[in-house]
């Protein structure tokens, strides 16, 4: 443990910080991020640093981090990195007593805590006319040093590393120039991140884990151009293990599925087309405009490497004599097997498969449940169709709604 230097760290407001990524990441997700690689920053610094630490900040947001790291808050107007290590360099001289300064970002998550305390062991060995750097990978820099009081000027910015060294060359100091592996990379694209992602403290690997769901979750589209093989047996079970984590009424489990082998499809396509084609007719459409349409539909069933049908049951459902409450609970079920089919669809696309819903057994229900020779109590609601990608199809782009055209506040 070391306190006779002061540990100066520069971060911008999380909305501000991390600018390079904000086409990659949506301003949550670049808060999360920029937040937990302060934390663990901080975490291995601490670990091995009991003197003065300053967040240098145009920002209130650190404020918890900065309590739980015994850190310093100083105010900053934001103009800069190198305005801001001027501010923390002058309130080190004057408020603690430190004989040096160590300057930090606050984006480097995997800094470990030996390579910190070597650093400033250094610095502190080091002659006092002579500037300690650790230069990043790109030419940054991601530590500096300096004895104080200093007339040195910090030239933080692009090729820093080298502007850094012609500084101390202009004043005739010395350059104290440590490689440390894990102050190589300050983190400033989503390349960065990938280099550093096995190496990164708890918080950030917290962080990229949330990052790395929702852009699933955001991506995921109907895929439909499918090609074989099949999926396996393991392949499919794991994928159904995953839609019984879903949530459903009073702890009940009224999921069940059916894997559709090819000898089933076109007794089920030909079953679910003649129901179809008599509601059609019976809505006035032209028959040529529902031939077409039936052969669209039959083609999915009978060329799907794998298609699953997902089923509901009323066990453990509660009953009620009253049909608005009885078709209440029965909404709650559907409910379910929609969140389970959409578990086994957000899988499939995780492992990269094709896959897509097709909602036909709700209005064929009798029809399904014959042709698979189901129990009558196995109700069918949807069929998913799997299968790997075929990289000429180009799934609909499905364009950024506006969200106050969906949402409403209400006090």
């Amino acid at each position: 443990m070391n306190n006779a230097t002061a540990v100066i760290v520069a971060i911008q407001a999380p909305e501000k910080a991390k600018s390079r990524l904000a086409n990659a990441l949506i301003p949550y997700h670049r808060r999360t991020l920029v937040t937990a690689m302060l934390t663990d920053f901080l975490g291995a610094l601490r670990s091995v640093h009991s003197g003065p630490v300053i967040i240098v900040t145009d920002s209130d947001s650190y404020q918890d981090i900065a309590s739980q790291s015994d850190a310093i808050i100083v105010e900053d107007s934001g103009s800069g990195f190198n305005q801001a290590a001027i501010a923390g360099i002058e309130f080190a001289a004057s408020h603690t007593g430190a004989d040096s300064i160590l300057i930090f970002p606050g984006d480097i998550p995997q800094a470990n805590s030996n390579d910190i305390s070597d650093l400033i062991a250094s610095l502190q060995a080091s002659p006092e006319n002579t500037v300690t750097l650790v230069a990043s990978q790109d030419g940054g820099t991601t530590a500096l040093g300096l004895h104080i009081p200093t007339t040195y000027k910090t030239q933080f910015g692009p090729e820093s590393a080298l502007k850094h060294r012609e500084q101390a060359t202009l004043l005739r100091m010395g350059i104290n120039e440590m490689i440390l592996p894990s102050l190589e990379i300050d983190i400033d694209t989503i390349a960065d991140l990938e280099q550093v992602k096995n190496i990164v403290g708890k918080h950030t690997v917290s962080a990229l884990e949330i990052i790395l769901f929702e852009k699933h979750l955001a991506e995921r589209r109907s895929f439909r151009g499918l090609q074989g093989p099949p999926l396996t047996q393991e392949e499919i079970e794991s994928l159904i293990r995953l839609g019984l984590k879903a949530p459903a009424p009073h702890h009940s489990t009224p999921w069940r599925f059916v894997v559709v082998g090819s000898e089933s499809r076109p007794i089920l396509a030909g079953e679910m087309g003649a129901k179809w084609k008599q509601d059609l007719l019976g809505d006035g459409l032209p028959e040529a405009q529902i031939n077409k349409a039936l052969a669209n539909s039959s083609a999915r069933i009978l060329s799907a490497p794998t298609l699953l049908l997902g089923c509901l049951v009323q066990e453990g459902l509660n009953t009620y004599a009253d049909s608005e409450r009885a078709s209440a609970e029965w909404g709650l079920a559907q409910h379910s097997i929609g969140a389970a089919l959409e578990n086994i669809l957000l899988a499939a696309h995780v492992r990269n498969y094709g896959a897509y819903w097709i909602s036909a057994p709700l209005y064929a229900g009798d029809k399904v449940r014959a042709a698979l020779r189901l129990e009558y109590e196995w109700i069918p609601q949807a069929l998913i169709a799997l299968g790997r990608k075929n990289s000429d199809y180009k799934p609909f782009n499905r364009p950024e709604l506006d969200i106050n055209e969906y949402l409403i506040w209400r006090k």
